[in-house]
């Protein structure tokens, strides 16, 4: 009996120890609090539009860059992503800190002739190397924007009731599997980095809930989000990168609550 109690004990103690091993082994590593991000952005898809492929990122071997119409005063339209670098845009981002400014997207809205851009499709992708501390390899984020664009009719009324001019194109965007604020009109996508979770949040200035008319105009259901554009100009808007930590949620673990039982 005195053996089988000892047998008994050794197990015990021996299903204890690889318990908390386990649970030491499911702890996360250290959380990275700078990264490095290297961002290349090209249309996948456009329906119809010209290419220059002077403007191709090297990366994704795509374009950053769709003009289409036949100038009548001021040149074609546009639309680009990065354009002027060929959709590729690097820096340093900290973990909750400040945005950081990276491409801008730019719709040339000028008066044309002919077949108007309707749809594309833009390809995001987003390398974030660890700077601090250096944990391991680099991880890889991708978002794919669908885009519907609408040519408006350069006369009054207006869909979009604020254009300024006659009339402002409208763009709405759908980002697959990324999630939209509209508390602050961004975009964000979770990721898990070396056991620890973070949000990429992307904002673009201007980008927000479109009104249901513009939004109907688009073949949009009722609270797209996109932008508009005013007409006969270039219309710049912003992209700013921000990466934020999300701490754990405070619930032990199995194993830890294993020791906790045979306590």
């Amino acid at each position: 009996m005195r053996n089988l109690r000892l047998a008994a004990k050794l197990v015990k103690g021996a299903f204890v120890g690889a318990l908390a091993a386990a649970s030491f082994g499911a702890l996360a590593g250290p959380v990275v609090t700078s990264w490095a991000f290297d961002i290349d952005s090209g249309f996948s898809a456009f329906a119809p539009g010209a290419v220059d492929s002077s403007n191709n990122n090297p990366v994704l071997n795509l374009p950053s860059l769709l003009t289409w119409g036949t100038d009548v005063g001021n040149g074609r339209s546009s639309l680009g992503v990065g354009a002027a670098t060929n959709g590729q845009f690097n820096g340093v981002v900290t973990t909750d800190g400040a945005a950081v400014n990276t491409v801008q997207v730019i719709h040339d809205n000028n008066a044309i002739e002919g077949a108007s851009l309707t749809s594309a499709t833009l390809q995001d992708r987003i390398l974030l190397s660890p700077l601090t501390p250096v944990v391991g390899l680099a991880t890889t984020q991708f978002l794919t924007f669908g885009i519907s664009f609408t040519e408006t009719p350069n006369q009054i009324p207006c869909v979009v009731g604020s254009s300024p001019t006659p009339c402002n194109d409208i763009i709405v965007v759908n980002v697959a599997g990324a999630g939209f604020n509209p508390s602050n009109n961004t975009l964000f996508q979770p990721f898990t980095y070396d056991g620890n979770n973070y949000n990429a949040t992307l904002a673009i200035s201007g980008l927000g809930v479109v009104s249901d008319d513009a939004c109907a105009a688009a073949a949009a259901s009722p609270g797209c989000i996109g932008l508009t554009t005013v007409e006969n100009q270039s219309n710049p808007f912003q992209v700013s990168l921000a990466i934020g930590f999300v701490p754990p949620v405070d619930v032990p673990e199995p194993a830890s609550l294993g020791l906790v039982g045979l306590a």
